[in-house]
């Protein structure tokens, strides 16, 4: 037998996920209009998008910096850009204190390094 706490765990995880599928199913019948929106948030800047491509889960600031031969403090401004747009999140602290950055779900959702590729010629 379960107890209520158990019980309640489960129904408020019935609950998020019951929401994570609908903003699932908004993005993607939004699909035109978000990406839209999202290529002029990119605008022109090619640095931008590079740097959100970099972004895989995996690097660090300092190593995106140096695979795109970027001075450290634009590629952080360019993470904190994109941060605040909802495309990437903080997806761990390493112990040395080194920030690991992930795209999003809506990202994938949105297939949107398709898209920049597309746009962007890269």
């Amino acid at each position: 037998m379960t107890g209520p706490l158990e019980k309640d765990v489960r129904e408020i995880k019935w609950r998020v996920e019951g929401v994570e599928n609908s903003v699932d199913l908004l993005v993607r019948a939004n699909r035109p209009a978000i990406i839209a929106d999202l290529m002029e948030f990119f605008g022109k800047s090619r640095d931008r998008v590079k740097v959100f491509l970099e972004v895989d889960g995996e690097k660090t600031i300092e190593a995106i910096r140096t695979t795109l031969k970027m001075k450290k403090p634009h590629v952080s401004l360019r993470i904190t850009e994109l941060k605040d747009e909802g495309l990437i999140e903080l997806k761990k602290i390493t112990s040395e204190g080194y920030y690991i950055y992930a795209k999003t779900e809506k990202v994938k959702i949105l297939n949107l390094e398709r898209e920049l590729r597309k746009q962007f010629h890269l």
